[in-house]
């Protein structure tokens, strides 16, 4: 018997400008090369996944999102909840953000599944194909693709480095977190250690890998008869060794989209009104709701908050 800890990070897969250094999103699996991450990602059934660039107050920030209409940008509720500013480029063209918008549910509270967000752009994107979004609910022990601009590494090393290019994972899409039943999770499976494997099976996938720092608000989409559906935003890493890295043995977690898409459709089937004037206050400070389990609070490195730690026996 022995005791692991899990951290949910609040802001963990959103990367901080500046804090780390400029080199080589998503950490691989170590007997892998990164050419094969990149090249699943140029694939054009995942050209509507762009980079964000967040202003918050004198602070900035870089995450991803999903194009699902042509001036409709999807992308996690920390991404936009203190934006002062935001801009998201995808198909080599930058395009500025009119007003944006989280769930109303959302305060801070990632295990209760309200970590979404929706941007509308000024403009309209023109030659990107926007996501078709997944109405089903049977994305349990479906392949998931995650994609997105975050920092990279491997299994061994977990995050390391960042070079602002669009890497692309694939991961088994083991159980639900939590009890709401709007959180998809996955684990990065380690191929010499079944000790690393938290939910499903030990066995990894061939481009096996994790999000990472940066990765937020990023897609994870399933494969269908009629091509990929989005069936999960990135919202959080976790860890049982106590240092959310992206190592392997860390888990990822995603928003359910198909348990929020009510949701999105009342936002983009309707005037937004919601602009930058009306955010204020910061992550750090905002509201944490309540935990299923007790816990204290933790720091990660990048200067970003930790949410909850909770412990398990095993």
């Amino acid at each position: 018997m022995y005791a692991r800890t899990i951290l949910l990070a609040l802001a963990f897969l959103l990367l901080i400008v500046g804090l780390v250094s400029t080199a080589s999103a998503i950490t691989i699996r170590d007997d892998r090369s990164q050419s094969q991450y990149l090249a699943l990602a140029s694939q054009a059934i995942y050209g509507s996944v762009g980079r964000i660039d967040e202003k918050a107050g004198s602070s900035a920030y870089i995450g991803s999102g999903t194009l699902i209409a042509p001036n409709w940008v999807l992308t996690a509720g920390h991404m936009v909840s203190d934006a002062t500013a935001l801009k998201f480029t995808v198909g080599g063209s930058t395009y500025t953000a009119s007003s944006w918008v989280s769930d109303p549910l959302w305060n801070g509270n990632l295990t209760l599944g309200y970590d979404i967000g929706l941007v509308k752009l000024s403009t309209a994107v023109t030659g990107i194909t926007p996501a078709k979004r997944y109405t089903g609910s049977s994305e349990l022990g479906k392949v998931g693709t995650m994609v997105g601009y975050g920092m990279t590494g491997t299994g061994l090393t977990g995050a390391k480095t960042f070079d602002g290019k669009k890497r692309a994972a694939q991961n088994m899409i083991d159980t639900l977190y939590g009890s709401s039943g709007r959180i998809l999770a996955v684990d990065f499976d380690n191929p010499k250690k079944s000790r690393d494997n938290v939910y499903g099976s030990a066995t990894p996938l061939n481009l096996e890998g994790l999000i990472a720092p940066g990765d937020s608000g990023g897609a994870l989409f399933i494969d269908s008869a009629s091509g990929p559906l989005l069936a999960g935003v990135t919202s959080f890493g976790a860890a049982w060794d106590g240092k959310v890295d992206s190592d392997y043995g860390d888990i990822g977690g995603f928003m359910r989209v198909s348990k929020l898409n009510s949701w999105i459709d009342s936002i983009i089937g309707s005037p937004l009104t919601t602009s930058a004037s009306s955010f204020s206050g910061s992550l750090a400070t905002k509201s944490l709701g309540v935990v299923p389990e007790p816990a204290t609070l933790a720091l990660l490195g990048l200067g970003l908050a930790a949410i909850a730690a909770r412990r398990r026996a095993k």
